[in-house]
């Protein structure tokens, strides 16, 4: 057995030495600005608006385009609920993009953008809500005024509100508890690692905060956070020479935010020793899905963010088979779909495999997922992970590796901007995070130096197993709890073909490490329960 997959009899000690090991920034970093940050190089097609500008705006003028995409994104998110009424900012976003506009019900305003073969979007994160769209060229003028609408004279009528109330209830209770399962352990890791924080519930809301959010309310917050001072207007594509500075103009007439741009600050998750697991009781439940991990100093403007991303896409890159997670758990045992890694808060944008552009956040965390597996395999599943987390951590990644990883990965990451919208949301998130260069270009050019020591020492500052949240969904989760607890070894699978003698080999040290959870760490919560208040 090779030292790199020798479990690490220092576990908890190494990991408590990272929760000590210094910080770049302190943890309330000044988060998601729409400020020009010092020393921005925009390139030569980009244009940003001076700080001075009564409206903030990012233009990219992309000639051989054929289309325009509109990205307009609000400092505004879930964490800007109230207290009791958890959901109402997505509630109040959606109403504005779903219920039409003071001058068109819902369904003319469609029948208006069926011919335009366009649509009007909206998204919202923690932090941030984007409201999207694409048109082609020569739709631009027939589209814009519908857009401009939407944002500046929503139809904010009862039967509008009512209707997205019920969809929004119906997503939460139906579809994120009900039918999936893996969104879900997402969520439960979250409401884990950041219970009692802003960030602590989905940004559906709960059921009771839904039930307590009126029309009222939602007309008010609107007034609150969607206003023009915490407003990006984004632009990308063939538009026409004038085009961003006259839509700029217009949206201008949103009303200023009562309270400028200023957010109260986010207060540090909680912290904990040792490993703490929230257990999801679902019996409907097919297999038993795992998500792990824990908050971090780390985002986007740390200077060790690329060497940490890195790392996090080495160990399991998403949706890609190159991960050591991918590789351990699927490819050679067969366990479940996929296994993978991240270094931030990762959403797929639709059915492809690159992140979601404008979901920046002013903390960040560390998560590994596992995909659902084999009730009767969970155990062991999560040994294996945590297992070839802790090797690739403590034994690090050879040069030689570091030096195949980077190849792949840079060829890998051009591909994350191929369309105006992706371009337009990465630019958007530059200003987010206050980059002086493109992300994509900074990400690459840090990675071009890094080596096993220096990609071992960013990884040892940040990534640790100490303060660790695992979040499991599952139809066994008493048993599941006893087993965790009691330190026995985990099962290993019963595969349906003979496996290598190394697999096997593997097989009998994985059932052995050790992940210690105390019994007064464990909670089990019914599905029923989980974002109810």
């Amino acid at each position: 057995m090779s030292p790199r997959h020798r479990p690490s009899p220092a576990w908890l000690l190494s990991a408590a030495l990272v929760a000590c090991a210094p910080t770049p920034r302190p943890l309330n970093v000044p988060g998601p600005t729409t400020a020009h940050p010092p020393g921005y190089s925009p390139g030569p097609e980009r244009t940003i608006s001076p700080p001075s500008a009564p409206v903030k705006t990012l233009a990219l003028r992309m000639p051989g385009s054929n289309v325009v995409a509109f990205r307009v994104v609000f400092q505004a998110g879930s964490a800007d609920d109230p207290p009791g009424k958890e959901g109402l900012t997505r509630l109040t976003a959606t109403t504005i993009a779903e219920a039409g506009t003071i001058a068109l019900s819902y369904p003319e305003l469609l029948q208006k953008l069926y011919p335009l073969a366009a649509s009007i979007d909206v998204h919202v994160d923690r932090d941030e809500t984007v409201f999207t769209a694409e048109v082609a060229v020569a739709a631009l003028p027939a589209f814009t005024p519908l857009f401009e609408s939407v944002l500046l004279s929503p139809r904010l009528d009862a039967s509008g509100f009512q209707r997205v109330r019920a969809k929004t209830v119906s997503a939460l209770t139906d579809d994120l508890r009900g039918a999936n399962d893996e969104a879900l352990g997402k969520e439960a890791l979250a409401a884990l690692i950041y219970e009692g924080h802003p960030y602590g519930h989905p940004t559906l809301g709960t059921e009771r905060g839904l039930a307590e959010s009126t029309l009222a309310d939602v007309i008010a917050h609107r007034g609150k956070v969607f206003c023009r001072d915490r407003m990006l207007v984004g632009v990308a594509g063939a538009f026409p020479e004038g085009f961003d500075a006259t839509l700029a103009k217009e949206l201008a007439a949103l009303a200023g935010c009562p309270d400028g741009a200023a957010r109260a600050p986010l207060p540090a998750p909680k912290t904990w020793s040792g490993v703490h697991v929230l257990l999801v009781s679902k019996p409907s439940a097919d297999a038993t899905a795992v998500s792990m991990g824990h908050a971090f100093q780390l985002t986007r403007s740390s200077p060790d963010f690329p060497a940490v991303a890195f790392f996090t896409d080495y160990l399991g890159l998403h949706r890609q088979s190159a991960g050591r997670l991918y590789q351990e758990l699927r490819e050679k045992r067969g366990l479940n779909y996929g296994d993978y890694a991240y270094a931030e808060f990762f959403e797929q944008e639709g059915w492809g495999r690159f992140p979601l552009p404008n979901v920046a956040r002013r903390q960040q965390l560390f998560s590994m997922w596992l995909r659902p597996v084999k009730s009767e395999n969970a155990l062991f599943a999560i040994h294996a992970a945590l297992r070839e987390y802790d090797a690739t951590r403590t034994h690090h990644v050879p040069d030689a590796e570091v030096r195949r990883f980077r190849a792949f990965l840079t060829r890998y990451t051009a591909l994350e901007e191929l369309t105006p919208s992706r371009r337009l949301g990465y630019a958007e998130d530059d200003l987010a995070y206050g980059l002086t260069r493109p992300y994509l270009s900074t990400m690459q050019d840090a990675w071009n130096a890094l080596d096993e020591a220096s990609l071992a020492s960013a990884v040892g500052r940040h990534l640790g197993s100490e303060g660790l949240a695992i979040a499991i969904v599952a139809k066994d989760a008493p048993a599941l709890a006893a087993a965790l607890v009691s330190g026995a070894a985990a099962k290993p699978p019963a595969y349906d073909a003979p496996k290598p003698k190394e697999v096997t080999d593997a097989d009998a040290e994985i059932v052995r490490f050790a992940v210690p959870v105390a019994k007064e760490n464990v909670r089990i919560v019914p599905v029923e329960e989980m974002f109810k208040e």
